[in-house]
């Protein structure tokens, strides 16, 4: 809709003669103020309107011409209707000409949309020219500087397929380089009439490319993303869009689809040209999730920066060339960008600053300064950080904790964030001063809102107790069952362990380690127990080492994103037990008797099964396979030998454990239906192709996939998504870190987790003094978790501080008092500077409501539906020799297609489409698998086995650019159809044409398709082929989608056919001048929707900034009280402290630059450099009353 702004408030003016004073009486004060603005008067928008119009008209900078020029169409009607004047027509032109005649003046009429240059063999500045049978932008011109010397022009891409690319050329060089002029080519010359299912595939996918700067609420990328798609992950786009530079916090609940938000934003800015180079940044641990989620999600191919793929560029470029330099979008760990010969290349690569940029930041909070007892203190990462992150344009942050506490620690994130609003050291007073940058929403927010999207979580803890020689189990809230009979070496290690440290263990020194390293390793496993102790025999007393564990594992990789192999880790640990044991003096007396027993009792039963094992397979009976026993199935009764579908993931801690319960689950399945096949791994040092192999078959189709038990240590616990068949997981260890428990939780604990509810299972011995204390850990965190949100990572923090002494009678007391460290006043900032973000539910529930309808509206506007998308596909390949899709046999609720046979130059296109290949799969034999079934809706479960066809999707993008190109560089289209309807008794004919707005650099701002109607009349007459003549006209272009799917074929007569086409070229030519008529009324309203939110956004940062100066002054001049009490043992502290004071001293100098040149710079961005329009096609409404 057009930008309109007027008023008939002032009564008629009859035909007295236009002035600038009587035209600005038409409009509204508003339009008043946004005209003043461009012509840089300030009025001011409280005054009355006369006292802003002769502010206005009386500064001289307004001529009369200059103020039409600057009027939509609509404003112009309104202007000659009050002065009595006609205001028939649509152009513009026409009646700005109107009005100039009756003011007598000869000032020249403003025009429609201009093409420069006439000459089609030299490019102007602003032309558009084909290059290499590309369109492009001419960027600059630079003439021979002597006789005989080529003419170098600079030019930007235009196509849809490869916007924003930049190209020099010797033009006299360039064989076939030409300017082009749209309008005088048309269609050219019509060959044949398209079948109208052909046309409307090629409209649509015109307008399903079109995106818009003039609205943040007009969304592409949803219709371009494989994604079962929430309303409330549409709230971080709506933001980010609304931003001039898309500097966004997102600081949603573990779980709630973060990286989808982030793919959402990253999509759309690349649709909208505003980023051209990505960078990701993330721990290693989950940088093979984000590089698979981009490319299955999104389309988008990144590459992982690392050894290897330095390596394979230098061989493939040679050793010169700069690898990020061969990319556009990376994937990067923390630990390798710490490294400078990984991150100095980079510096070098983007320079002060790289235009149309993005950095994507994972778990952002690890680049926070590090929590201390009174001021957070910068780290390395955040050095380095502060260091990479101000060069990139647009910035997203991701963490479910960006608050630990400390207000300068949080201050200084956001100021890496947006140093526009923010300054590190200058506390977060105000929810509005977050709600522009951050997004923070929690499950339990959403849950109570109705979004029943996330699974409750119940935590069941599972008593074990040792009677007589019977294991007891309470595995429901019934009676404890008997679930086997045997010792129990788990206790009596446990009490001679704790005798054994009293008497050995150092007051200090790294002797105390080995103590805790047994305890902890014991309340996993008498395996994982039983070898630490060996080692411990063998090098206690034997005299002090020199390497540590951090020396060991620093030998290992640290970039590695497969992660800490874990054999590597348990040689590093073991390393250090020897180390660390050789400081202890050798055991004497009952010392050396209890080490003696120890070894003998762990060394019996580290293979037998324990209380744990017997209660686990208890469980998996009851509910997976009724036969599974200790020492192999019972296959006696009928049908217990095979097994349901339910899945269920174990965690452990220890490498040993996992190997303890892998030959203990693989005995006791023996017997069993597929035995061999019911049990995977999943361990640290996995290669890609062997976690994708896991991951696939434990979230597979039970009925196609056997497996139904995975044993994983915490190599699994992030960056793994294992909820697509499984909701129930077991801590055989509670991690004394309990940060890792709510990670492992969060593998089934997750967005697309179909269950209802999941179940995290853990271990309880009420007869070992030390699972009292994990009790109680675990019913902290829970508690934690549900009241104190982003703090409760603080105080888990603190929990393991206090563990890593290990576990002793007054550990629940030290527990109780970390809890209580992390004070009031620590409390109070979290909920000030963060919490208080999500505290209004019902502006939350307006967000989503929000959201629904801004995705409504999308659909509308792009006229998408899943059915044209999949009949766009058909007709695509119909055009290059291919039967349609066809239906697939059902293995779902969804409706699924089968791919027709295809060219071999489709081969790469389809891999995409294909099961994922095995790790010992040939790739030919892997290349002759048939693709995946096609859906076009997402599918409800993770490995599906169906491949969602979305607008980004490798085969849909191929296909559409088919259409996209016809007219330049594809003509399987004449671009005339003919449809017959039953709506209409007049014939009727519509022409279509393409307006593109295009900023600095040919940046897109505005698409849209323009359509005019107008009766087609073969005994002519003065309404033929005069646009909207009457109601029906308009009528014909709103019912034009119902027309196009009544009937897709064509189907009058040859006659008909062959009167239309010749007459097509002819027709399309005499209404292209009203297509331009329409194309210039609408690129003037969408210009001046820019201009509006351009000038909206430079006024709201000028005050941002103005605010932030008042802030830092009021830090600096102690109105605002920070004092900080810092002893001497606080040196560190104190040296941050001052270090910000000073960057607030240099923060005010820089704003007062700032608020000189950053809103021009956002002006800038809105600046309409090029319009466009191109010839679409046309189509004739043909009644089914004439034949």
């Amino acid at each position: 809709m057009e930008h309109v702004g007027f008023s008939f408030g002032g009564g008629a003016m009859g035909e007295a003669q236009p002035t600038t004073d009587s035209v600005l009486k038409v409009l509204t004060k508003e339009r008043i103020v946004a005209i003043g603005r461009e012509f840089r008067v300030a009025v001011p928008p409280a005054a009355n309107k006369d006292d802003q119009i002769n502010i206005l008209a009386r500064s001289g900078l307004l001529a009369f011409g200059d103020l039409l020029q600057w009027l939509g169409r609509d404003e112009l009607k309104a202007v000659c209707r009050a002065h009595g004047l006609p205001d028939d027509g649509r152009a513009r032109a026409l009646l700005a000409g109107r009005l100039l005649k009756a003011r007598g003046t000869d000032e020249a009429i403003p025009q429609p949309l201009k093409y420069r240059g006439t000459d089609p063999y030299m490019p102007q500045k602003g032309n558009i020219a084909q290059v290499r049978q590309r369109q492009y932008l001419v960027e600059e011109v630079y003439p021979p500087s002597e006789p005989g010397h080529q003419t170098r022009v600079n030019l930007v891409c235009l196509d849809d397929d490869n916007q924003g690319r930049r190209l020099s050329v010797l033009w006299e060089l360039e064989l076939g380089a030409k300017v082009l002029q749209p309008e005088a080519h048309g269609l050219g010359e019509v060959a044949k009439l398209d079948p109208p299912r052909h046309f409307a595939a090629y409209l649509h996918a015109l307008k399903w490319n079109s995106v818009t700067a003039t609205d943040a609420q007009l969304f592409q990328s949803p219709f371009r993303a494989g994604i079962k798609l929430m309303n409330h992950q549409l709230t971080p786009l709506k933001k980010a869009l609304e931003l001039p530079r898309s500097n966004l916090f997102i600081a949603d609940d573990v779980g709630l689809g973060k990286t989808i938000e982030a793919g959402l934003i990253l999509q759309e800015l690349l649709l909208r040209q505003r980023v051209e180079f990505a960078l990701i940044v993330c721990p290693a641990s989950v940088a093979l999730q984000w590089r698979d989620e981009m490319e299955k999600r999104f389309g988008l191919h990144f590459e992982m920066y690392n050894r290897r793929f330095i390596g394979r560029r230098r061989q493939e470029r040679g050793f010169g060339v700069n690898p990020w330099s061969t990319h556009n979008r990376f994937i990067i760990t923390y630990q390798t960008l710490r490294r400078p010969e990984y991150r100095d290349p980079l510096l070098q690569h983007i320079g002060e600053r790289i235009r149309k940029s993005l950095l994507i930041m994972d778990e952002a909070h690890t680049a926070a300064p590090a929590s201390a007892s009174k001021y957070a203190v910068d780290s390395r990462v955040t050095r380095v950080i502060r260091d990479v992150a101000p060069r990139f344009e647009n910035r997203l942050f991701l963490s479910a904790t960006p608050h630990n506490g400390h207000s300068n620690s949080f201050s200084a994130i956001l100021e890496i964030l947006d140093p526009q609003r923010f300054t590190r050291g200058v506390p977060v007073r105000s929810v509005k001063q977050l709600e522009s940058v951050m997004v923070r929403r929690l499950k339990s927010d959403l849950r109570e809102l109705g979004v029943d999207e996330f699974p409750e979580r119940k935590v069941v803890q599972i008593d074990l107790r040792h009677e007589g020689d019977s294991w007891l189990a309470r595995l429901h809230d019934g009676k404890p069952q008997s679930v086997g009979d045997g010792r129990a070496p788990e206790l009596e290690l446990a009490r001679m362990l704790q005798e054994y440290a009293a008497l050995m263990r150092p007051k200090k020194g790294r002797g105390q380690l080995v103590f805790i390293n047994l305890q902890k390793r014991l309340l996993s496993s008498t395996e994982a127990f039983a070898r630490t102790l060996r080692l411990h025999e063998k090098s206690v007393g034997a005299g002090k080492a020199h390497t540590s564990l951090q020396l060991t594992l620093d030998e290992i990789d640290e970039g590695d994103e497969y992660g800490f192999d874990d054999e590597a880790l348990e040689d590093a640990e073991s390393i250090d037990v020897e180390a660390s044991s050789s400081e202890v003096q050798s055991p004497e007396g009952r010392a050396k008797q209890l080490l003696t027993d120890m070894v003998q009792l762990a060394e019996e039963y580290r293979s037998a099964p324990d209380g744990k094992t017997l209660a686990l397979l208890q469980w998996i009976r009851e509910n997976q396979c009724p036969a599974v026993k200790v020492g192999g199935a019972d296959t006696g009764k009928s049908g217990a030998n095979d097994w349901t579908d339910r899945r269920v993931l174990i965690f452990t801690e220890y490498g040993d454990t996992k190997r303890y319960l892998w030959q203990a689950l693989s005995t006791a399945v023996q017997g069993t239906t597929d035995a061999d096949a019911r049990i995977m791994q999943f361990h640290g040092g996995m290669s890609d192709e062997q976690r994708e192999e896991v991951q696939r078959a434990f979230n597979g189709d039970p009925d196609e996939y056997p497996v139904r038990i995975l044993i994983a240590t915490d190599a699994a616990r992030e960056g793994v998504n294992l909820q697509g068949h499984c909701a129930d997981l077991f801590h055989y260890d509670v991690p004394w870190n309990p940060a890792r428990m709510e990670q492992r939780n969060g593998r089934i604990d997750r967005t697309l987790q179909p269950a209802k509810e999941v179940r995290c299972h853990y271990f309880f011995y009420p007869q070992r003094v030390e699972d009292a204390v994990l009790k109680t850990l675990v019913g902290k965190v829970e508690t934690i978790q549900r009241e104190l949100g982003s703090l409760g990572t603080v105080i888990m923090d603190r929990f393991a501080e206090v563990l890593e002494a290990g576990i002793g009678e007054q550990t629940v007391l030290h527990l109780d008092k970390a809890e209580e460290d992390v004070g009031l006043g620590r409390r109070e900032v979290v909920r000030e500077e963060l919490e208080a973000q999500r505290q209004n539910r019902a502006a939350l529930k307006l967000e989503i409501d929000d959201a629904g309808r801004i995705l409504n509206r999308s659909r509308q506007a792009m006229d998408f539906a899943p059915e044209l998308l999949r009949d766009a596909i058909n007709v695509g390949f119909e055009l290059c020799g291919a039967r349609d899709l066809a239906s697939a046999a059902k293995k779902s609720e969804m409706e699924a297609f089968t791919l027709p046979e295809l060219p071999d130059s489709w081969a790469v296109t389809l891999d995409t489409l294909r099961p994922p290949r095995g790790r010992d799969e040939h790739f030919w034999e892997w290349r002759k698998k048939a693709p995946q079934p096609v859906v076009f809706t997402p599918p409800e479960r993770i490995n599906s086995g169906l491949s969602h066809l979305h607008l980004q999707h490798p085969l849909v993008q191929r296909v559409l650019s088919r259409f996209l190109a016809q007219g330049y560089s594809a003509h399987d289209l004449g671009r005339v159809t003919v449809v017959k309807t039953a709506k209409d008794s007049l014939v009727r004919v519509i022409a279509f044409g393409r307006l593109s707005l295009f900023g600095p650099g040919a940046t897109r701002l505005h698409d849209e398709v323009v359509s005019v109607a107008a009766q087609w009349l073969e005994s002519g007459g003065p309404k033929h082929l005069k646009p909207f003549a009457d109601e029906a006209d308009r009528r014909a272009l709103d019912t034009l989608e119902d027309v196009l799917r009544d009937c897709p074929d064509l189907n009058v007569s040859n006659k008909v056919s062959q009167r239309l086409l010749e007459s097509a070229a002819k027709d399309f030519a005499t209404l292209w001048h009203h297509i331009h008529d329409e194309a210039d009324s609408r690129a003037h309203a969408a210009s001046q929707r820019l201009s509006d939110r351009a000038n909206v956004e430079a006024d709201a940062l000028r005050r941002i900034l103005a605010e932030q100066r008042t802030a830092i002054r009021e830090v600096i001049e102690g109105r605002v009280q920070l004092a900080f009490d810092f002893a001497e043992k606080d040196k560190e502290q104190r040296r941050q402290y001052e270090d910000d004071r000073k960057h607030m001293q240099q923060r005010l100098i820089a704003i007062d630059k700032e608020i000189d040149t950053e809103p021009s710079q956002i002006r800038d961005l809105y600046r309409v450099v090029l319009q466009r329009l191109e010839p679409v096609g046309l189509i004739y409404l043909w009644p089914a009353t004439r034949g």
